[in-house]
């Protein structure tokens, strides 16, 4: 009888046993960024969401600004699931919060001065995307990881609490040190936060700026940002219409201080008439760089072609990039261009440009001086240099995915 009911424990185990395998539900991210428009970090972010999905996550985005046209610039894998959702506005609207942000701000920017534009809209946006965000969990299930992404998110958002949040800084760092308001506002920031900075580079600027504070996140991790060899190779190819004869030198980025093209006009100058240079991106500088190129004798050479969905046509046509910001979390038009074979000439900066050029690739890098930057462009122009790329292989999809979602674990 003991051995007959030893059997049916042993046969009923062998049952459980071989029952279908527990089900692992997907992991739930959330990717907030301030806009969906033509950038780096734009595009980083739906390369990264479809790595998530194709590691069998479940992935949402927040868009905080719709563009002028209404529609994101750009695309989306498909399987996310996307919201645009104003709360700077919304909160601008509402009568309360309306009348609180008119009668705070001249506080605000008093106390705080420019870094601290922020601090009062960011009560009120905090708010509603944490509702926001609470709501989507009660009717879809909890967010395993949040990530916010890059400047213009990160500081609007200085009040929203969850317990699996990671700001991702990949930009400048304000200077919070000026007063003692200006180092609270860093600490709402990033006091007890969780950070993820994209490259080494960008890890030190952002401890450095903090130390002068004595702000202390909770946590800091460097997770380098990936490129996609196929995609860049892929869209390259695309035949646009008035695309520049080859040859040229071409810079891509926001038409702005921090990416201080001036120097490569100015550089222009020291440099033969033939060469020719086409600028990528539009943005706050452009009237002021037109006037420069026109005042220095070069506005015939320069060919301002305004914000492109799809750049890489233009880097591929061209002899090599130039790239003078003063300051790149990661840099990644600069691997971009080297993904398609491109030489560089690159001006020193804060961040995490060193992460790319290094070894081989150091000689790309030259002081922020016009004269430095055109001789770096004459020897590669001269010389018909292929650069080192063997640097590329560091920067894998799978990798910064695979670390982003052991930040959940």
């Amino acid at each position: 009888m003991r051995s007959a009911l030893f059997l049916i424990k042993i046969s009923a185990m062998r049952f459980k046993t071989g029952a279908a395998p527990p089900i692992i539900m997907a992991k739930r991210v959330l990717i907030i960024l301030r806009r969906l428009n033509i950038g780096g970090i734009q595009t980083q972010t739906a390369l990264l969401a479809g790595e998530f999905l194709r590691k069998g996550c479940s992935v949402t985005v927040l868009v905080q600004k719709k563009e002028h046209s209404g529609r994101l610039a750009v695309k989306l894998p498909e399987g996310c699931e996307v919201y645009c959702r104003d709360f700077d506005r919304a909160s601008k609207l509402s009568p309360l919060s309306g009348l609180a942000r008119l009668l705070l701000a001249p506080f605000s920017t008093l106390l705080l001065g420019k870094v601290g534009n922020t601090f009062v809209p960011g009560c009120f946006i905090s708010s509603l995307t944490e509702k926001f965000i609470g709501r989507l969990e009660k009717e879809k299930g909890s967010f395993d990881l949040i990530l916010i992404r890059g400047e213009g998110a990160i500081e609007p958002l200085w009040g929203l609490r969850h317990k699996n949040l990671w700001n991702v800084v990949e930009g400048a760092v304000p200077d919070f040190s000026r007063n003692r308001f200006t180092r609270r506002f860093a600490g709402l920031i990033f006091g007890g936060k969780n950070i993820v900075c994209v490259s080494g580079g960008e890890t030190e600027t952002l401890r450095s700026a903090l130390s002068k504070t004595g702000v202390r996140p909770a946590r800091i991790e460097t997770i380098l940002n990936f490129i996609s060899p196929d995609y860049v190779k892929e869209r390259s190819l695309e035949d646009l219409p008035d695309l520049p004869e080859p040859g040229y030198l071409v810079t891509v980025g926001r038409l702005s201080p921090i990416k201080n093209q001036q120097l490569s006009i100015r550089a222009l100058t020291h440099l033969p008439e033939s060469v020719r240079l086409v600028l990528v991106g539009d943005g706050s500088s452009r009237a002021e760089l037109e006037s420069l190129a026109e005042s220095l004798g070069v506005r015939s050479r320069c060919f301002f072609v305004g914000n492109q969905a799809n750049p890489y046509p233009y880097i591929r046509r061209a002899a090599m990039l130039v790239h003078t910001s003063r300051h790149e979390a990661f840099g990644m038009v600069i691997a971009e261009a080297l993904v398609l074979g491109k030489p560089l000439a690159v001006t020193r900066a804060t961040g995490g440009i060193c992460t790319i050029l290094r070894g081989p690739l150091q000689h790309s890098v030259t002081e922020p001086d016009e004269y430095a930057l055109a001789k770096r462009i004459s020897e590669v122009l001269e010389s018909g240099e292929t650069p080192d790329t063997s640097v590329l292989a560091d920067f894998s999809a799978d990798n910064t995915a695979g670390r982003f979602l052991e930040l959940s674990e």
